[in-house]
This record gives structure tokens, C-alpha cells and sequence, in this order.
């Protein structure tokens, strides 16, 4: 392992503790809210949080080149607002779990995205990774996927997140390295504001709004929304973008298949519920598998 490698390991095991826990505050954030909503207002902190830092510590930094615009734009579109309509739809017609199987299927999409696109180094033991992450997301939620229900349309919506995903990240790929981190997510945050902005106006009446607003912004919610906002919103794909950097595609969004484990854990803990054994056999499992995902092959010269 190269020296400084570690880091850019802990910034992708952090990003999927932070979009890991942010179920268990949006959970909470669910009894006051629509999600459409809950989005709208975790965005408005979080734009509002890093436009300040931005403004104070990079403010050379935030000038995007015409080229580089319309990729900015792109990768935004597809997530966060793209990826969260069919998510967030497709949990209207599929139970939630098969709804996290198919979701479980992005980094094998992505891993063929960087292995015939990109051209990134992905040995046989590396794809062997990917799909043993899927095999221990499966048995972590077999026992309530095997009595899902399920419908063609909410497959099909969950599939769209799927691809959401992987255009967000083909996008992301294709920006620049150069532009600071937090820049990047700062606009990436404010494009999603600004899609969302007129959707919540479609769904909701004023009063609605207002109410679900208010309730948001008031203790103890406001608690939720401000961690959603600044660690899951933002510093999460602000580690990841740096892991991606750093790892490539394929390799860093492995990473995402710990979010159900994350989930899992602080369900545990936090909102009491079981932690049965097929729970830890489906964690070690993609444990491992992240571990094949990351393991480098030795060259010919260096063996005995």
C-alpha cells in the first residue's frame, strides 16, 4: 500500500458511514415530511454551509470554464436529482429490499463502466471482488427479499437509479482534477437545489409546503437536517469524489455496498433492532469482497 493510500481509504469507508447513517435520520425526518421536502431543505444547509466556506477559503478556486460546465451540470442532474426521483419512486411500488438488491447492482455496472470505458486496471480477482460484495448485500436482506413484493414498474424505477448512478459517476469521471474538491460539491449541491426547488412547488400546496418546512427547520428535527445536510449531503461525496481520484472508478464505488452494513450496524443501536447472524455472515462477506476489489497484483519481478 502506498504511504498515503490509508487516507484516501478512510475518506471512502467515511462517505459510506455518512450515507450509511443518513436512513436513520431520515427515518426520524419521515414523520414530519415528504422526502421530496427533506431533500429540498438538507440541500439548502448544505449549499448555504459550503457557498460560505467556499467564498471564505477558495474563492479563486470557485471559476468553472465553459468546457467544463455542461460536465458540472451533468453529473449534478443525475445525482443527487435524478438518482433520488427513482429511488425515492420506486420505493412506491417494491418493498424496500428488493429496491436495495437493485441498488446493490451499481458498482458491478460500474466496475464494466471503468473496465471497457475507462480502461482501468480490474484483474479477475478484482470483478471476483464486486460481485461477492453483491452476494453478501443478498444475504444480508435475503430474508426479507425472498417475501417481497414487487412490481414491474417499481423495478423498472429502481433500475433507473441504477443508471442514474452510473451516469453520475461517468460524469464525474470525465471533470476536471484540477478544480478543488469542495468547490465541486458546493456546486454540485446548488444545481440540485435548484432542480429541486420548482419539484417541491409541483408536489406540494403552499400551505403544505410551509407546515413541512417549518416542522424541518424547528428542534428536534433540525438536529437531522443539519448532519444530513453537511456530512451526507456534502462531505460524503466530497470523500468519495477524492477516493474516486485516487482509486478510479470501479474500485472506489465498491465502497458504496457498506452503506447496508452502516445501516444495519446503526439500526442496531439506535433504533433497536435484531442483528441476527445472517446479518454479520452477509457483512463479512462484503468485507471481503472490498478486499479482493482492492488487491493489486504483484508484478512477475517480485516473485520468488
Amino acid at each position: 500500500m502506498k504511504n498515503k493510500d490509508w487516507i484516501f481509504y478512510l475518506m471512502l469507508v467515511c462517505s459510506a458511514i455518512f450515507w450509511g447513517s443518513s436512513f436513520i435520520f431520515t427515518k426520524r425526518l419521515l414523520l414530519s415530511a415528504t422526502p421530496v421536502c427533506i431533500v429540498f431543505a438538507r440541500l439548502v444547509v448544505a449549499s448555504l454551509f459550503f457557498l460560505i466556506i467556499s467564498l471564505l477559503f477558495f474563492r479563486k478556486e470557485m471559476k468553472i470554464k465553459r468546457k467544463d460546465l455542461w460536465t458540472l451540470v451533468c453529473f449534478s442532474f443525475f445525482e443527487p436529482f435524478l438518482y433520488f426521483i427513482f429511488e425515492t419512486y420506486s420505493l412506491l411500488h417494491c418493498d424496500a429490499s428488493v429496491v436495495s438488491i437493485i441498488v446493490a447492482t451499481i458498482p458491478i455496472a460500474t466496475a464494466f463502466l471503468s473496465l471497457f470505458y475507462f480502461k482501468e486496471n480490474f484483474s479477475k480477482l478484482n470483478l471476483l471482488g464486486v460481485f461477492c460484495t453483491f452476494i453478501g448485500i443478498f444475504v444480508l436482506l435475503f430474508p426479507s427479499f425472498k417475501d417481497a413484493s414487487a412490481s414491474t414498474l417499481g423495478v423498472l424505477l429502481a433500475f433507473g437509479a441504477v443508471l442514474a448512478s452510473v451516469g453520475y459517476t461517468f460524469h464525474l469521471r470525465k471533470f476536471p482534477e484540477h478544480y478543488n474538491p469542495i468547490v465541486t460539491v458546493t456546486y454540485q449541491n446548488m444545481i440540485g437545489l435548484a432542480l429541486f426547488t420548482p419539484l417541491i412547488f409541483i408536489l406540494n400546496d403552499s400551505q403544505s409546503l410551509d407546515n413541512q418546512l417549518i416542522s424541518l427547520f424547528s428542534a428536534p428535527n433540525i438536529y437531522c437536517i443539519i448532519p444530513l445536510a453537511i456530512f451526507c449531503s456534502a462531505m460524503a461525496f466530497m470523500f468519495y469524489l477524492q477516493g474516486m481520484r485516487r482509486f478510479g472508478i470501479g474500485k472506489a464505488c465498491i465502497f458504496t455496498n457498506l452503506i447496508p452494513i452502516v445501516t444495519a450496524i446503526l439500526s442496531f443501536f439506535i433504533l433497536q433492532e435484531d442483528f441476527p447472524l445472517y446479518k454479520i455472515l452477509g457483512i463479512i462477506i462484503v468485507i471481503v469482497g472490498i478486499f479482493l476489489v482492492q488487491k493489486k497484483k504483484v508484478p512477475n519481478n517480485n516473485l520468488c
